[in-house]
C-alpha cells in the first residue's frame, strides 16, 4: 500500500487532542488513524483494503495510554508490510492467536504427560494391583529418577536421560540396584507406549548385561557356626527387641520377608499353632498355612508383647506394617566398614565370618537347616511353599502332607532352640 504522507501527526498534538461529543480519527499516514471517543478515551487503529477480499478492514494497534505514537508508528508499518505481501493483517493476527492457544494447549498437555504425572496414572491404572501397590518402585523412582526427569515431559525423555539415571546406581557401586531399576523403567516406559504417550521407548535395547551386569544367583546361608554366632551377637547389636524376634521368626518359619510383613495378628491362630498366609500375601498367589513350631510361638509371643496394632509388625506410625527397606536397613547398617558415616554405633555388630548377609538369606538358611536334618526335599518345598518343578509330581501328587509339615517345622524349631547348647552340630 502507498507509503506516503507519513507522520502527519506530532506527539504533543496527539496529547492535547481533547474529546467532543462526537467520535473522531485523526490521521497519522500510512492507514494509521488515532481514534478519539466522545468520552474521552484515545485508541490507534489501522485501516487498510484486505489484499484477499479486497474489503476496507480496521484493526486496533493498541490503547494510546499503552501504546506511543513511536511504538504505533512501527506497528503500522508493519501492518503495512503484511498487506504488500498479500496477506491480511487481521487474518494472520487470527492465526498468531491459534497458534498460540495451541502451543499453550500443547505445553499444558506436555505438562499433564510430565513423568511423574504419568507415573502417578500408571499407579493407579496397574500397580496399585500388585501385592505391595507398587511402593517399591515408587521407592525407587522418588530417589533415583523424579529428581532427575520427574518434571520432563515423557515424549521428550531421551536414552541419554535413562543412562544418566541408571549411571548414578553405578557410581553408588549398586548394580543389582541398576538392574531392578532399569527392569522398573521398561514396565514404565511400557505403559506410557500402550497409552500412545511415546513413539520412542528410551529404554529399548539397554539390558540388565550392558547395566549392571549379569547377576549370579544368591547361594547365601548361615551355617551352625554363624548361627550360634548370630544368637550371641543379636541381643548386644543395638536392634528393638522386635526386630531380633523378627528375624527369629524368618529362620524358624522359613517365610519370604513380605509374607511376614504384611501380617496381621488375625492372620496367626495361637490356639492351632497356625500362621495362614492368603494368596494375595504369598508371592507364587497361592494360600499357605505355617505350622508354628514352640520356638516359633516364642518369638510370636515377644511381638504380641510389644502390640500396637493388628500388624504383627507396625511402622512408627502405626499405620501399617514396617518396610522390607527398614528392616534390611537395620541388617546392612550393621555390617559396614567404620567410616564417620556409619548410622548407627556398631557398625559391625552383625558382621559373621563368611561375610554379608540380608535378609532373604534366612529362608535359604531354614531350608538348608530342614535338609541337613534329614527332612525330605519335597517335604521342604511344602514347607516353603515352593513350585514342584516337576509338572507332572504338581498335577499328581497333590496331597497336603500336614503331619510331615508339623514335624519337620518343629525339628526345626528344635534345632535353633538348641543353638550353643550342643557340641556337635548337624550343619559343616
Amino acid at each position: 500500500m502507498p507509503k506516503n504522507k507519513l507522520h502527519l501527526l506530532s506527539a504533543l498534538q496527539v496529547e492535547r487532542l481533547a474529546h467532543t461529543d462526537t467520535e473522531k480519527m485523526y490521521h497519522d499516514g500510512g492507514g494509521l488513524y488515532l481514534y478519539v471517543r466522545h468520552y474521552g478515551a484515545k485508541e490507534w487503529i489501522f485501516r487498510y483494503t484486505s489484499p484477499i477480499t479486497n474489503l476496507r478492514r480496521k484493526q486496533s494497534l493498541g490503547g494510546f495510554t499503552d501504546t506511543s505514537l513511536k511504538q504505533a508508528r512501527i506497528l503500522a508499518s508493519q501492518k503495512r508490510a503484511l498487506v504488500d505481501s498479500g496477506l491480511d493483517p487481521l487474518i494472520e493476527a487470527d492465526k498468531q492467536i491459534r497458534k498460540e492457544a495451541k502451543e499453550l494447549s500443547e505445553r499444558k498437555k506436555q505438562k499433564e504427560h510430565s513423568v511423574k504425572k504419568v507415573f502417578e496414572s500408571w499407579k493407579q491404572s496397574e500397580l496399585q494391583n500388585r501385592k505391595d501397590k507398587g511402593e517399591e518402585i515408587e521407592r525407587a523412582f522418588e530417589k533415583d529418577v523424579f529428581p532427575i526427569i520427574g518434571d520432563k515431559p515423557i515424549k521428550e525423555v531421551s536414552k541419554e536421560d535413562t543412562k544418566s539415571i541408571l549411571e548414578r546406581l553405578l557410581k553408588r557401586k549398586a548394580k543389582i540396584m541398576a538392574n531392578r531399576l532399569l527392569s522398573y523403567l521398561k514396565q514404565f516406559f511400557g505403559y506410557a507406549e500402550d497409552e500412545e504417550l511415546i513413539t520412542l521407548n528410551p529404554t529399548h535395547r539397554l539390558t540388565k548385561e550392558r547395566v549392571g551386569g549379569k547377576e549370579p544367583p544368591r547361594k547365601r546361608y548361615l551355617d551352625d557356626k554363624e548361627l550360634c554366632q548370630l544368637k550371641e551377637l543379636l541381643p548386644k547389636a543395638e536392634l528393638r527387641e522386635e526386630y531380633q524376634a523378627l528375624i527369629w521368626l524368618l529362620l524358624s518359619t522359613g517365610c519370604r520377608v513380605n509374607e511376614i510383613l504384611r501380617a496381621k495378628w488375625e492372620h496367626i491362630d495361637i490356639q492351632k499353632r497356625i500362621f495362614y498366609i492368603p494368596s494375595e500375601h504369598s508371592k507364587n498367589t497361592d494360600s499357605h498355612k505355617i505350622y508354628l513350631s514352640n520356638f516359633a510361638l516364642k518369638q510370636l509371643k515377644t511381638l504380641k508383647e510389644t502390640k500396637t496394632t493388628d500388624w504383627i509388625v507396625p511402622n512408627r506410625t502405626s499405620d501399617g506394617p514396617i518396610s522390607r527397606q527398614a528392616l534390611t536397613k537395620q541388617v546392612t547398617d550393621r555390617q559396614q566398614k567404620l567410616s564417620e558415616k556409619n548410622r548407627v554405633s556398631n557398625p559391625q555388630a552383625l558382621v559373621l565370618p563368611k561375610g554379608r548377609w540380608v535378609i532373604h538369606d534366612l529362608r535359604r538358611t531354614a531350608g538348608t537347616v530342614m535338609q541337613e536334618l534329614g527332612i525330605m526335599p519335597h517335604i521342604i518345598k511344602k514347607c516353603l511353599n515352593q513350585k514342584i518343578e516337576d509338572k507332572i509330581i504338581e498335577t499328581y501328587q497333590r496331597a497336603s502332607l500336614i503331619q510331615e509339615q508339623k514335624e519337620a517345622f518343629e525339628k526345626l524349631g528344635q534345632y535353633l532352640t538348641s543353638l550353643g547348647k550342643r557340641k556337635k552340630h548337624p550343619i559343616k
